[in-house]
């Protein structure tokens, strides 16, 4: 009994770690000074499945952030960039934004990237 279960475990897990994008990070923090202009990142990736996978879009959360991969098609364990640009919003504090990552995966959601971001206040000017 014990043997059998194991081998539908593996059964079940095999298309399942077939599958996907492997990523380094799912979380950029940027910390930006007062008068900041726009600021670049970008998370690494690697195609973990056994078989190529298309990048469809990556939406944001928000217009402030931007994201336009050079590459579309990834094959088997090939590594790849999402690179993102934050325009500043002037709003001062820490906010979160997020990217999606939609790919031609079945069954697969949009990898969700988080862009975390500190604007700090500028200092008040004595007159």
């Amino acid at each position: 009994m014990f043997r059998l279960a194991a081998i539908v475990l593996l059964a079940l897990a095999a298309p399942l770690a077939a599958q996907g994008l492997k990523w380094e990070n799912t979380t950029a923090s940027l910390d930006l000074e007062p008068g900041g202009g726009k600021t670049s990142g970008e998370f690494r990736f690697t195609n973990t499945s056994d078989h190529t996978v298309t990048i469809r879009s990556v939406p944001a959360s928000c217009g402030c952030v931007a994201s336009k991969p050079e590459k579309l098609e990834y094959a088997p364990g090939e590594n790849g960039i999402i690179p993102f640009t934050y325009t500043p919003k002037k709003k001062w504090g820490t906010f979160a934004y997020r990217l999606y990552v939609v790919t031609d995966e079945k069954g697969i959601k949009p990898y969700p990237l988080v862009v975390e971001v500190t604007e700090r206040r500028p200092a008040p000017t004595r007159q």
